[in-house]
Formats: C-alpha cells, sequence, structure tokens
C-alpha cells in the first residue's frame, strides 16, 4: 500500500462542491418539541425507538424520550465520582445495536478509560438512572489517547485525536485482541506546524466523526477546513468533499498561526456537527464569526451528500443548531439550539423520498 507525505493510505477522489452545485437550496421550518421538559439538552441523538438527548448539568446525563409520543422515559448515567458513575458528560457519540427486541448504546468514559455497552431497554425498565451494563472495555489513555470512539463490526475501535494529543492524526483504530493501532495520518498539510502547541493544532485539525450505521464506513467533517473525508475499515482515504481553497496543501503557514491574535476564529470555514444515515451524509456549518456583531444569530446552514459525495440539498434553518441527527426511515431531522434550550423537529421525508 503506498502512502504519501502526509500519511494519507490510498489518496482518495475528490469532490469539489460549492453551494451552487446543489440540486435544491430550501428553507426548512421545524417545530418545537419536549417543550415540557425541564432539562437544557445539548446534544440530541435517534437511537431506534427513543431519542436520547445528552445535557451538561444536573444529577444525570442523558434523558430518553419516546420518538413518537415524546413520553419521558427516564434519565440514564449518574453524574459523580463513585462506582458506574461518570464525571465528564460528553460520553456517547449515539451509536447503539439491537438484539432482538433489546437496544445497547455504547458510551465512554475518558477519565477511567472504559468503553461501555449498555443495555438501555433494561435501564430505562429498571426506573433507575445507574446503567445496565453488558461489557466494559479498558482503554490506556496514555497509549491510545481519544476525543470520541466507535465500536467497528470487525472489533476494531476507531477514535479521533485527544485535545492534547501530541503526535496527532486524523483517525485511528485499535484493536483489542492483537493491540495494533492503525493510523490516518494528518492532512491537509499545514507548513511548519511542527512547532505549534498541541492544543492549536487540536482546534486546526479537530472536527465532527461519525460512523455509517451499518458499515465499517467513517466520516470525518473538519472545523477550520472546508472538507467532509470518507475512510473504509482500514481507514484508507476514500473521497473527499471540499469547497473553497483552504482544504488544500499548505494553504496556512504555522509561522503565521498565532491565537493569541485571534487568528483561528475568522478563518472557521468547515463543520460543527454531523448526522448519518444508511443514504445520507448531514453536516452542519460552522459559524465562523461566532460572539462577533458580524454574525447573524438566528441562521444555520445543513449540507446533504449521499455517500458517493453527490449534492443533494442546501437546507437554510432560522435556529443556532448545536446539533443535530437524522431519522431516515421517518424522514424527520432532529436539532438542538442550545444557546435557546430548544429541541426541534423537522418534517424532510418529502425530500427523502426525492432522494431514494
Amino acid at each position: 500500500m503506498s502512502i504519501n507525505s502526509n500519511g494519507i493510505k490510498s489518496p482518495g477522489s475528490i469532490h469539489e462542491i460549492s453551494k451552487e452545485d446543489f440540486p435544491l437550496i430550501r428553507k426548512i421550518y421545524g417545530e418545537k418539541i419536549l417543550t415540557d421538559n425541564y432539562n437544557h439538552h445539548h446534544k440530541i441523538f435517534v437511537i431506534d425507538k427513543y431519542l436520547l438527548t445528552m445535557v451538561n448539568s444536573g444529577d444525570n446525563h442523558y434523558h430518553v424520550f419516546d420518538k413518537n409520543s415524546q413520553e419521558y422515559l427516564g434519565p440514564v448515567g449518574v453524574r459523580g465520582e463513585g462506582p458506574n458513575e461518570w464525571e465528564i458528560p460528553q460520553t456517547t457519540v449515539g451509536q447503539f445495536t439491537k438484539s432482538g427486541d433489546e437496544i445497547h448504546l455504547w458510551n465512554f468514559d475518558f477519565l477511567r478509560g472504559n468503553f461501555n455497552k449498555i443495555n438501555l431497554t433494561k435501564t430505562l425498565s429498571s426506573n433507575s438512572a445507574y446503567p445496565v451494563l453488558l461489557d466494559t472495555e479498558r482503554i490506556n489513555m496514555r497509549d491510545f489517547p481519544y476525543f470520541q470512539l466507535f465500536k467497528g463490526n470487525n472489533g476494531k475501535i476507531y477514535a479521533n485525536g485527544w485535545i492534547y494529543e501530541t503526535n496527532r492524526v486524523r483517525l485511528k483504530s485499535y484493536n483489542p485482541n492483537t493491540k495494533e493501532v492503525e493510523k490516518s495520518g494528518l492532512f491537509p498539510r499545514i507548513k511548519n506546524s511542527n512547532h505549534l502547541p498541541a492544543e492549536v493544532m487540536n482546534s486546526l485539525y479537530g472536527g465532527s466523526f461519525d460512523k455509517h450505521p451499518s458499515k465499517d464506513v467513517f466520516v470525518q467533517a473538519m472545523f477550520m477546513f472546508d472538507r467532509i473525508d470518507i475512510f473504509d475499515e482500514n481507514l484508507n482515504l476514500i473521497r473527499s468533499i471540499v469547497d473553497g481553497e483552504n482544504w488544500k496543501d499548505d494553504f496556512y503557514d504555522g509561522n503565521d498561526i498565532n491565537p493569541s491574535i485571534n487568528f483561528l476564529r475568522p478563518r472557521i470555514n468547515g463543520y460543527n456537527g454531523l448526522a448519518v444515515s444508511e443514504n445520507f451524509i448531514f453536516a452542519l456549518e460552522a459559524k465562523q464569526n461566532e460572539g462577533t456583531d458580524d454574525e447573524i444569530e438566528n441562521e444555520s446552514f445543513i449540507r446533504i451528500y449521499n455517500w458517493e459525495g453527490e449534492p443533494l440539498a442546501y437546507f437554510e434553518v432560522e435556529h443556532d443548531l448545536s446539533s443535530i441527527d437524522i431519522d431516515e426511515d421517518e424522514g424527520i431531522l432532529y436539532a438542538t439550539d442550545y444557546s435557546h434550550e430548544l429541541v426541534l423537529r423537522f418534517d424532510i421525508s418529502n425530500f427523502i423520498n426525492d432522494w431514494l
């Protein structure tokens, strides 16, 4: 297998897609849901017949609702330092599996190095927020630092990089049986990046990370760079969806990057959220001028592609979206507007039927 100067195995095809290339550009309007629930929901996930929301405060980490009736079914995960409790809130990426009538949710805990498989069905039936654990895999953060984790069908564990990781790559995998680690390499290349501290490299190379629901195919949408990259199970780059110019090698020079003079924020040109389904990739554009007078607060944009990288639609939303998830079967897009304490539901079933 050939590896180029950036450490990319088998460079994939480049799809240059601008806003004008989308066959559909449409403003969509959402319905406010969970309005009677007092929790301040940060992120939302569609977990089969459930909606699972993540919160950053309170006694519990997650709250579960019936997807159709919106009935509150109970909390999951106790915030604390005791046995079977977690301190850090962002401990799931919404990956789940089904076994008969049971739904199993994957959860990870950076501080203890635990990758847990939770029986969500039994946890809800127990009337206790303490999760019923089916399995726990131990991952040493010193050997395999990570920020988010996915379990592959092949048994490997897939991750993106930790905030302070020094030998940073885009994605990596760990085989619990052989202890083998595979890495994707770091790209696009930045000139003279060797002197930049780890937290700056994290700001430059960070991004949303997700897995195809049924296949060992992974997607990362970068925060700074306008590029969405799709990888296979061996972290070969299959294809890249790009726009503009900053996704190219050597667009930036590390000698010019000085975070103390607000170098990064005005140059953000990527994505701040992903939602994937069997057939589609939804990418939430990042806000370039957040916190400045130049920003239009209640405005968000979502780009929709198929897994071949073809553009399908460009949605405009009059809300400050912080997370999205897609229920392809029902044709419903879910979102949170964290700054305004809203959970939203968009019926896009007509569009999905057309795309399929």
